[in-house]
């Protein structure tokens, strides 16, 4: 967990979607971008629209709870992003998260956002910096094809990769992350029995049985292959561009792990950026875990699962295993 605001140098932007279908039939407003595009104002200059207008897909603000067994809209395959923080253990389904993008939840006096982002296969949690309460909102415009968040507090915008803002007061600030792992409701129901899940009562009337991109049990619509719908700033074809990669940040290193590769070899112990990085696959969980030394202890790192062009054009100088 990385905790506080770090000032970056020069990396960030993001979007969101709504339906495929208002993507596709869309004409985004394509900005040419600085010579440098991970620049923040390379990043700036990159925005197109998503579709939809801002809060035009709404963000949850008054999240609701029921136990596992409360949760009867789920079946076991259903993916999850799961959080175990402070004691809590919670579970966001994917199919509320495609409709919502962004929950804006708390863990005791701790402010935690939950994002997502359908387009780029991203979901990471954010902590509102000490000495603010920030809570987010969707831009409806997209950097590289994910998703571009707003603060209400001082309408900053942030990157949901990486967690910057790239505009308005608040420009070159970084949220602290915490981990979320994706897995698929029945791993996680059976390792944390007691786990709540974020209800579909959201005060929204939303199809919460379905998903408007396809189907991730079923790897099919537009998670299944093909290109992004939105520009990307840089491609590299040594993956296909909706393979997953394990999204890994350790120090001043960018490393991404083939999803499929950790699976087969089960477990991978490297260097990035100068800080050792071990990941595991949890057969459990049926997912992957990744862990930094710091100081001679391994603690959790900042990773996520992340379609491979989506790192790719936020991290073109990104490590790559295999």
């Amino acid at each position: 967990m990385l905790k506080g605001l770090a000032v970056l140098g020069g990396v960030a932007a993001v979007g969101g979607g709504a339906a495929v279908v208002w993507q596709i039939l869309s004409s985004p407003d394509r900005k040419t971008a600085p010579s440098d595009p991970t620049s923040l104002e390379g990043l700036a200059g990159a925005v197109v629209s998503g579709g939809p207008g801002k809060d035009g897909i709404p963000a949850i603000d008054r999240p609701r709870f029921v136990s596992a067994a409360g949760a009867d809209f789920l079946t076991g395959d259903q993916p999850v992003f799961g959080l175990d923080y402070g004691g809590e253990i919670r579970a966001y389904p994917q199919l509320v998260l495609v409709w919502h993008e962004i929950v804006n939840d708390a863990v005791g006096d701790q402010l935690l956002s939950i994002t997502y982002c359908p387009l780029t296969g991203t979901a990471v949690g954010y902590h509102s910096p000490p000495g603010q309460k920030l809570t987010f909102g969707t831009t409806g415009n997209l950097v590289n094809s994910n998703l571009l968040m707003y603060d209400r507090q001082t309408d900053s915008q942030w990157l949901q990769i990486l967690g910057t803002a790239i505009t308005g007061p608040l420009k070159g600030n970084r949220l602290s992350t915490e981990p979320l792992v994706w897995t698929t409701w029945n791993a996680w129901r059976n390792a944390h029995p007691n786990t709540k899940v974020l209800s579909a009562d959201t005060g929204f009337l939303r199809s919460y049985g379905t998903d408007p991109y396809g189907s991730y049990p079923r790897r099919s619509g537009y998670y299944a292959s093909g290109e992004p719908i939105f520009p990307v700033q840089a491609r590299d074809h040594r993956f296909a561009a909706k393979d997953v990669v394990v999204g890994v940040r350790a120090g001043d290193g960018r490393l991404a792990i083939h999803k499929d590769h950790l699976r087969r070899v089960q477990a991978i112990e490297t260097q990035s950026g100068g800080t050792r990085v071990r990941a595991h696959w949890d057969n459990q969980l049926d997912t992957a875990l990744v862990e930094q030394q710091v100081e001679g202890r391994w603690e959790a790192a900042d990773y996520l699962d992340a379609m491979w062009f989506a790192w790719y054009a936020f991290y073109p100088h990104t490590e790559v295993l295999p």
